[in-house]
């Protein structure tokens, strides 16, 4: 028999949750004004969500010493996109 296993879309070390944490907060910043109290306060706490979910990204990697070049890609583009938002929600304080 052939023993595979399937790849999972949101598996650890992907940095998929992360980003899809941080998905509404840019739709926010772009269709919606972080200027009103629940807007402001619906995106702080998507934010801090998101850099729960990097932090425990990068504990899996430590645990699991992950070294795929795939795996980088991802996790500069989520810390990127994650400073744009830092700063964003900064900017409207």
């Amino acid at each position: 028999m052939n023993d595979t296993k399937s790849p999972r879309a949101t598996a650890p070390g992907a940095w998929t949750l992360p980003l899809l944490a941080l998905a509404p907060l840019a739709v926010i910043g772009i269709l919606g004004d972080r200027a009103s109290s629940l807007w402001s306060s619906l995106s702080w706490v998507l934010w801090a969500l998101s850099v729960v979910l990097v932090a425990a990204e990068w504990a899996w990697v430590f645990r699991q010493a992950a070294r795929r070049p795939a795996h980088w890609g991802m996790c500069i583009l989520v810390h990127a996109i994650l400073a744009w938002q830092l700063i964003a929600l900064l900017m409207k304080l």
